[in-house]
């Protein structure tokens, strides 16, 4: 059973830092809230293996990271379907997002910030540090 019921949540950083889809196939981005409709709002569907799916209502494209998963692979929107595993963290609501059936290259993989200083600040694929509060993901329900 997935963590998380099946809806529509922000997915969050402390500091008002949501997780973004500006273009449908683009980076997935973290910035304060937007204004524009569905690019910060994500659709979690439940499967039944306990992972879950994670797609843009703005988009409908699901978050994704291409065919093979690596360290600072970038996070982008994709019309695959992407599966993700939750590991809940220490905070209540707040989770690991994990590339599921790891580890890959003797790690398991997290969405995370990109260590690409660059702005917007990009999102990747880095190795879980599940004692780290900072690479966890705070999923409020919106609906």
């Amino acid at each position: 059973m997935a963590p998380v019921p099946t809806g529509v949540y922000a997915i969050t950083k402390p500091g008002e830092q949501m997780l973004t889809l500006q273009e449908g196939k683009g980076d997935a981005v973290i910035l304060p809230p937007t204004g524009e409709p569905g690019e910060q709002e994500w659709q979690v569907e439940a499967l039944g293996n306990g992972n879950v799916h994670i797609r843009n209502l703005k988009h409908g494209t699901y978050l994704g990271y291409g065919d093979e998963p690596n360290v600072n692979a970038p996070v982008k929107g994709s019309t695959e379907m992407c599966e993700w595993a939750l590991y809940q963290s220490a905070q209540p609501f707040t989770f690991h997002v994990v590339v599921p059936g790891g580890p890959i290259d003797g790690a398991e993989l997290a969405l995370d910030a990109s260590l690409l200083r660059i702005f917007p600040p990009r999102t990747a694929l880095r190795p879980l540090e599940v004692g780290d509060q900072r690479q966890a993901w705070r999923f409020e329900f919106r609906e």
